[in-house]
């Protein structure tokens, strides 16, 4: 993970954040894009129920924060998904041992309001287009989890004889 100042706050977008690590979780796929995020392809269309790997998401969120000394860590959930509150109970709970302050705000528009701050965490590229700064938590999270290589890797090309290769031209054969 990127290192951040000690004592900052962080702003993470709390459904992109959680759901990429329950798909990583639950052995699904991933995309390793070559902006260095890690995205999932889970629809959130309105709908969103906390599973069985949802605590286990959180508190792995929890302990690389706390890894990093941040202060304080603001959640930000989409008030018209489903079980947003839920989820905000979940994560308050979860997170309350931590040793910084957390907050989870439950609001109409969490892009607009992302986009207008640093130290944010999410892989949603309309953010990271606009955002003052951003921290690549999840990539970070998934790259430490073991057992974990459900994933499509789009940093490197394939050659039509087999080679791989990274995008600064290394071959990784």
């Amino acid at each position: 993970m990127e290192q951040l100042p000690k004592g900052c706050t962080v702003h993470i977008d709390g459904f992109n954040t959680i759901i990429t690590l329950e798909v990583a979780l639950s052995d699904s796929l991933l995309l390793y894009c070559m902006d260095g995020t890690v995205r999932d392809l889970a629809a959130l269309r309105g709908t969103y129920r906390l599973i069985d790997k949802t605590q286990e998401a959180v508190l792995l969120i929890g302990s690389a924060l706390a890894q990093s000394g941040i202060g304080k860590a603001v959640f930000y959930l989409d008030s018209p998904v489903s079980n947003s509150g839920r989820l905000r109970q979940c994560i308050l709970e979860m997170l309350e041992p931590l040793p910084y302050a957390v907050e989870v705000e439950v609001i109409h528009n969490v892009d607009a309001v992302l986009q207008t701050l640093g130290h944010v965490i999410t892989s949603d590229a309309i953010i990271l287009d606009k955002c003052v700064s951003w921290v690549n938590l999840n990539a970070g999270i998934i790259e430490a989890m073991t057992g974990y290589c459900g994933g499509v890797d789009f940093c490197r090309e394939i050659s039509f004889d087999g080679v791989v290769n990274g995008l600064d031209g290394n071959e990784e054969g």
